[in-house]
C-alpha cells in the first residue's frame, strides 16, 4: 500500500487541529503539575509540537502509519504525540536539574551524563561565560521561585529577548511578563525605580 493510498480521504485540517488541542492539554496538564518550568526549558510550544509530528507521519520516515493495524490516523498520531511529548519533558527535567551545576560553588554532578550545550565549569572570561555566571546569579536571586525562574529561562535558555516573545513562550499575557519583570527587580534592587531598565526587552 503506498502512502497516498494510506493516506486518501483524510482531512489534514481536522487532524491537525486534534492533534493541537491534544498537545495543549498536554502542555496544560504538565504545568499544572508543576512542569512548566522544565517545558520552558525544552523551547517548544504545543502547537509546534503537533505540526512536528503531523510532518513525520507525511515523510513516513520515522513515524510510519499502517492502517491496517485498526488505529485512525489521528488516534495513532496522539499516541505518538504522547510519547514525543514524555521524551520533551524528560529532556526539560534534565536541563532543570543541569542548571545548578552552573552555580559557581556547586560541584558538577558525576551520575549526570556530558550533553551537547550544557556548560558545567564555565571558566573563561568571554561573552559566553559572562552570560552563563549572570544567569547562575539570576536564578540565585529568584530563590526558587518559578514563576520568575520560567521567566528567566525564557530570557537565558531560550534566548526570548522580547516580552511579547517570552509571553508567547510561557502561554501568558504580555502583562504577566511585565508583572514578572518588575518583582524579579525588586528582588535585585527594592529601592530602585520600575521604571528603570528594561529586562524584558522590547515588545
Amino acid at each position: 500500500m503506498s502512502a497516498d493510498d494510506r493516506f486518501r480521504g483524510i482531512d489534514w485540517k481536522d487532524v491537525l487541529h486534534r492533534l493541537t488541542l491534544h498537545s495543549r492539554h498536554l502542555f496544560a496538564s504538565a504545568r499544572a503539575k508543576g512542569y512548566g518550568n522544565a517545558l520552558a526549558r525544552a523551547c517548544v510550544d504545543p502547537d509546534d509540537l503537533a505540526r512536528t509530528v503531523l510532518t513525520a507521519v507525511l515523510q513516513n520516515e520515522t513515524v510510519k502509519y499502517k492502517p491496517g493495524k485498526g488505529a485512525s490516523l489521528t488516534t495513532f498520531l496522539c499516541r505518538v504525540l504522547d510519547d514525543d511529548f514524555k521524551d520533551l519533558l524528560r529532556k526539560g527535567m534534565r536541563l532543570n536539574r543541569r542548571l545548578v551545576t552552573l552555580e559557581v560553588t556547586a560541584d558538577r554532578d558525576a551520575e549526570l551524563p556530558s550533553e551537547p550545550g550544557v556548560v558545567y565549569e564555565p571558566g573563561d572570561d568571554g561573552q559566553g561565560g559572562k552570560i552563563i555566571h549572570l544567569r547562575a546569579a539570576a536564578l540565585h536571586a529568584a530563590n526558587g521561585n518559578k514563576e520568575l525562574e520560567e521567566y528567566l529561562t525564557a530570557a537565558f535558555d531560550c534566548g526570548a529577548s522580547k516580552r511579547a516573545d517570552q509571553a508567547e513562550l510561557l502561554g501568558v499575557p504580555p502583562s504577566i511578563i511585565t508583572n514578572r519583570r518588575k518583582r524579579f527587580l525588586k528582588l535585585l534592587n527594592p529601592d530602585a525605580n520600575d521604571a528603570s531598565g528594561d529586562s524584558g526587552g522590547e515588545e
